[in-house]
């Protein structure tokens, strides 16, 4: 029972980080530089750790958790946003659990930069790529904060690649489901 509490109240943080009136959730503005093509979490950018990730999460190459088609119930929410160079679009808001010592790259598939962005750290840029790179840390699964920006909502695939090892696509429902998920819950 503890365990469940400790892991209810560290997603409830990861959450809590990127509220709407964050600035994460607004950093993002029609002036905003263009996305970088690659950006890497630091370990000192962990906003919280526990044993294992919850149930509506996949664990993917046995290092890093996500909302995908597969496991969760319903789409992200997403809210209105300004998208790297101008123009309107939506952010999610979906912290990034990572397996200490693990070395994980969450990157948008080629053909469809400019459409999404990965955004995790603090504070983070929104990007193409995102690496983690072997954090060392007392929680086994450690969370960073952010999410996913993107021009409308959609069902994006996602492609994960754990200590350098073969792409894992993976679905992420953003404001949006993906087949076999329930539509994103409302404000």
């Amino acid at each position: 029972m503890r365990s469940r509490i400790a892991v209810a109240a560290m997603l409830a943080g990861v959450i809590a980080a990127c509220t709407p009136g964050d600035p994460a959730a607004r950093r993002v503005t029609a002036s905003s530089p263009p996305p970088a093509a690659f950006a890497t979490v630091r370990c000192d950018e962990v906003i919280g750790g526990q044993r294992a990730p919850s149930g509506d999460l996949e664990v993917i190459g046995d290092a890093v958790a996500l909302p995908t088609s597969k496991a969760r119930a319903q789409a992200l929410q997403a809210s209105d946003v300004n998208v790297p160079g101008g123009g309107a679009g939506l952010f999610a808001k979906q912290g990034l659990l990572v397996r200490r010592g693990r070395h994980v790259e969450v990157a948008v598939p080629d053909g469809l930069s400019g459409r999404f962005w990965l955004v995790w750290g603090s504070p983070g840029s929104p990007g193409a790529r995102v690496v983690v790179d072997r954090c060392d840390a007392e929680n086994e699964w450690i969370a960073f904060a952010g999410g996913y920006i993107v021009r409308e909502a959609g069902c994006l695939p996602i492609h994960v690649r754990v200590d350098g090892g073969a792409a894992h696509e993976v679905l992420i429902g953003v404001g949006a489901p993906c087949p076999g998920q329930g539509p994103a819950p409302r404000v």
